[in-house]
């Protein structure tokens, strides 16, 4: 098979449709910190909230990823930048729960339309390990800049003065949308990995696999502010030891651009499981600063890496981006589901109860990768 070439400003498109569209869930620790203190609920109820938009922004991504070739590109990116826009500005004013959750579920679905658009760009580049290492050192400039602004946001304003920000933030991020365009594939030959099934069994592994991955990640993402606090922290120094972890995170994706398929895909995501392990654990059993610290750099570095090799297995897999935009959306749903859990543990115990959930979902994970054999490996 071979791919047109893919120019510059292509893959900048693309990469601005999934920075958009995946912000809600880079802002995830400040929008649970500042709901929770602005509405005066449970972490549990707040942890709910949360979940109501990553779920639609996943069915929204299953959805309009399942279809994404069909659909005209510029015009499906700026409905689905107006939902996100209009979301952000509307829940700045808003002084309502009920109507919040409604507000965030409709932003949820336009932000897993730009999540499919980006993924159709990226997948059907020419060579989408370095497309994908590429959006994910700039998802880490961006999203280190994101939760620095959102903690100075939070402890000045709240929610309202945070999501205000972030809606004039996509405003100004929104022109770069028009240099997204679709990728012609010119197939000489067509073989079975472009034509991959949703049953078969290398799919079903990957989600389940990214899904147990992404459940302890996701709650952990989603609480780290309320950790920090626990620990003492206030939640401007939070917002800076959140974005320089972020801002670490830069080193993985220069790693992976290097490094390429010396190693194949498998065992570096088995790497980066145990060491994501290591740091959970090191963060919630010891509970102080330099934890807390040391925790975020190795979890974001090692998270970034894995989710670059997973993205790009998804990619040589189905490179109309239909498979990308899946396994984005099974992150989503663990991330969706995660709040509710560890609100509901968090509730009535420590943060440290919440390991013997961590270790089983991060060792189920492992099994379902090494049960791939050398199929993430394939495409090289």
């Amino acid at each position: 098979m071979n791919k047109e070439k893919t120019s510059f400003l292509v893959i900048v498109g693309g990469i601005s449709l999934l920075v958009i569209g995946n912000s809600p869930a880079t802002l995830l620790p400040f929008t649970v910190g500042t709901l929770e203190e602005g509405f005066n609920l449970s972490k549990q109820s707040i942890g709910l909230v949360v979940s109501i938009e990553l779920i639609a922004m996943a069915i929204s991504a299953i959805f309009f990823g399942s279809f994404v070739s069909k659909l005209n590109l510029k015009k499906s990116a700026l409905f689905g930048c107006l939902l996100v826009v209009v979301g952000y500005f509307l829940c700045s004013l808003t002084d309502s729960i009920e109507f919040l959750r409604i507000i965030r579920g409709v932003s949820g679905i336009g932000s897993g339309l730009l999540i499919a658009c980006g993924h159709n760009v990226l997948s059907a580049s020419v060579n989408p390990e370095r497309s994908y290492a590429a959006f994910i050192l700039v998802t880490s400039l961006c999203g280190a800049s994101f939760v620095w602004i959102a903690g100075i946001a939070a402890e000045e304003g709240g929610y309202s003065l945070m999501f205000m920000i972030f809606g004039f933030i996509t405003l100004l991020l929104a022109p770069l949308l028009f240099f997204a365009k679709k990728q012609t594939l010119l197939i000489e030959e067509l073989d079975v990995n472009n034509s991959v099934s949703v049953t078969s069994p290398i799919v079903i592994l990957m989600t389940l696999g990214l899904l147990f991955f992404s459940l302890p990640s996701g709650g952990m993402w989603a609480f780290n502010e309320r950790l920090g606090v626990e620990i003492g922290l206030l939640q401007s120094v939070i917002g800076k030891i959140l974005s320089f972890s972020l801002l670490v995170g830069l080193l993985a994706p220069i790693l992976v651009w290097f490094v390429g398929d010396r190693f194949g895909r498998k065992k570096p995501i088995l790497v980066c499981l145990v060491l994501i392990l290591f740091s959970f654990i090191y963060m919630l059993t010891s509970m102080h600063s330099i934890a807390y610290i040391t925790g975020n750099l190795i979890w974001n570095f090692t998270y970034t890496v894995t989710v670059i090799f997973v993205l790009a297995a998804a990619a040589h897999l189905s490179p109309d981006g239909k498979l990308a935009s899946w396994m984005n959306a099974t992150a989503l749903i663990s991330q969706a589901s995660s709040p509710v859990v560890f609100g509901w543990i968090l509730g009535t115990q420590s943060f440290n109860n919440l390991l013997p959930y961590i270790i089983a979902s991060i060792l189920i994970s492992m099994f379902c990768v090494l049960l791939t054999r050398n199929q993430l490996d394939e495409g090289y």
